[in-house]
């Protein structure tokens, strides 16, 4: 440690040359959001000087802005459906070269060895995983999962892996009523002075505070700029999130002021493969801002330094001695077009390519390859409603995780409730996939444009059952049984034909091919939504599986049966006029 330390302070004060220098280069000055020009001294993958140096190595930046990296303050690797190694391979080229990683999904199917996991998966690439230890495994206990954590397991990740902080608190009403177990995960984090990721979704500031109390320090789930606001006042940074369904930056960015933007962060939380391809990571949701007002400097201060401080990150974040050696090459500001990214001092990717091999992949745990175990009997798809009798539908937006609860007239034949394209009414089915129980929860969702056939997907957040939506029967049946025969997956079906499909085996969730052929297996699915008339723009799959997750408003479908997220409990779909 000493020899490293006296060989960075005699390259600090050019006793020797420092082992690697920048120069020719305009320094994104994050702390004064200032841009100059100035030589970087690098030795041992720190910056030891900024100023003139010499170097063993020079490297000539040709006049390009030199930008701190950009960090994920909250993402959900397997979202992108491939697991770290093909992960890194995607973001790394976009400027992301740290990522906040919260496992919630794999440790809700494979519970602690999931997480130990990704952890080993994790190590040693270019991108600087930092995992948080899922807090709520399952998120409630209105549905069944694969697996649970709890508070001595979390414990044991603290001490036995490289853990960095806990991940989303979503269970709140446990904080608020101080159950023991929560605490105690809670209290395994504040001992060790790790950070608390908060999953506040539709909180008051009653909540907010109590989540304060508690010792939760961020937020993901503001949705309006008032929410932001709230949370920002109560000493909470707000992570702007950007993802594949949810899409937030528009809405809260009207708060943003250069009084309260050093609160605000960037996250992706959930983000399809093909979206990171097309559109990016973090560095979209900088280019998004920048669309919308938000000077560039500032956005890159919110994705860099903003987020290294929220998160305690101190040798991350900013050009600056002490900090580690990891900065990108940018030519264009507004268009944040990325030359080149370079992590502790070696260049790693290059004009939108990652240049440097990776290691061999970490096998998973065989049993994390067989997570689907279920039976489905056709009789457990209907759901049973009285004549005239109306329901309470789940409305989706494109666009966001959040759903509205309606009351509407249904098709009703036979006792049986029957989906209407003409009403926009179709079925929603989650169907418990791990230790075959035969739970089925059935429900009506309102919102996806599908005229014949089904969707269907083994991601169904956060317990991972498997959910579908459909216009009929035989096509949720199908395609149920499909995802199962393929151990996991996502999938389109028509008439008792499957259209098209994407295998996810491992742990129902990430595909084992490179991310260039899931990408190629999403694109022919994108277009088979075409011949069941789906032709928005918007991702369905993504929509789909955020309908099972009970922590979100307003209402939900569980293999346990519609749920009420305003008042926490279970309801029925059918309604009794008063």
């Amino acid at each position: 440690m000493f020899a490293k330390m006296e060989a960075r302070l005699k390259a600090a004060t050019k006793a020797e040359k420092a082992e690697v220098v920048i120069k020719n280069g305009k320094i994104i000055d994050v702390f004064t959001l200032t841009i100059y020009e100035a030589d970087i001294a690098i030795t041992d993958g720190v910056i030891i000087g900024i100023g003139e140096y010499e170097g063993n190595e020079v490297i000539d930046a040709k006049g390009a802005y030199i930008s701190p990296p950009f960090i994920d303050g909250h993402v959900h690797i397997e979202s992108a459906m491939v697991p770290p190694e093909e992960f890194a391979r995607i973001v790394v080229p976009k400027g992301v070269t740290t990522v906040m990683a919260d496992p919630h999904e794999i440790a809700n199917v494979g519970g602690i060895e999931a997480v130990r996991y990704m952890i080993e998966a994790a190590k040693g690439l270019p991108l600087d995983v930092k995992v948080m230890v899922p807090s709520s495994v399952p998120a409630t206990s209105f549905e069944n999962s694969g697996a649970s954590l709890t508070a001595e397991e979390v414990e044991t990740l603290f001490e036995e892996t490289e853990a960095y902080g806990l991940a989303e608190v979503m269970d709140y009403p446990s904080v608020f009523s101080a159950q023991k177990e929560m605490l105690a995960k809670i209290s395994a984090a504040k001992k060790r002075h790790k950070p608390i990721d908060g999953h506040a979704a539709g909180l008051d500031t009653v909540g907010i505070n109590a989540y304060r109390v508690a010792g939760i320090e961020n937020d993901h789930e503001a949705v309006t700029a008032e929410e932001a606001l709230d949370r920002i006042r109560r000493g909470m940074y707000v992570l702007m999130r950007e993802g594949t369904a949810a899409k937030d930056i528009e809405a809260l960015l009207p708060i943003l002021t250069s009084s309260n933007a050093r609160r605000c962060v960037f996250a992706t939380d959930d983000k399809h493969l093909d979206d990171l391809v097309d559109e990016g990571s973090i560095d979209a949701s900088i280019r998004k801002a920048i669309r919308l007002g938000v000077e560039p400097l500032q956005a890159i201060q919110m994705a860099s330094l903003n987020a290294a401080e929220c998160f305690k990150l101190t040798e991350k974040g900013a050009i600056a001695p002490g900090y580690e050696a990891s900065f990108l090459f940018i030519e264009d500001l507004q268009q944040l077009t990325i030359q080149s990214v370079f992590v502790k001092g070696e260049c790693v990717a290059q004009n939108g390519k990652l240049v440097q091999s990776l290691r061999e992949y970490v096998a998973p745990p065989a049993y994390l390859l067989d997570s689907v175990h279920m039976t489905l009997k056709k009789e457990s798809l209907q759901l049973k409603l009285e004549e005239s009798q109306k329901a309470n539908v789940i409305a989706v937006t494109p666009g966001s995780i959040v759903t509205k609860a309606l009351v509407e007239e249904v098709t009703v034949e036979n006792g049986q409730f029957v989906p209407s394209v003409k009403q926009n009414q179709l079925k929603l089915v989650v169907a418990e996939r791990h230790h075959r129980l035969g739970h089925v929860g059935v429900g009506v969702v309102k919102g996806f444009p599908i005229k014949n056939g089904a969707i269907v997907a083994s991601i169904a957040h956060d317990s991972h059952n498997i959910v579908t939506c459909g216009t009929d029967d035989l096509s949720i049946y199908k395609a149920i049984s499909h995802v199962a025969e393929l151990k996991g997956g996502i999938a389109v079906v028509s008439e008792g034909e499957v259209l098209a499909d994407v295998s996810l085996p491992l742990a129902g969730l990430m595909s084992l091919e490179s991310y260039s052929t899931v990408y190629r297996t999403l694109s022919a699915l994108e277009e088979s939504l075409g011949k069941i008339g789906f032709d928005e723009k918007w991702n369905p799959f993504l929509t789909l599986s955020f309908l099972a997750l009970p922590v979100i408003p307003e209402l939900k479908l569980t293999d346990l049966g519609l749920f009420d997220v305003r008042s926490f409990s279970h309801i029925d779909v059918g309604v009794n006029d008063v």
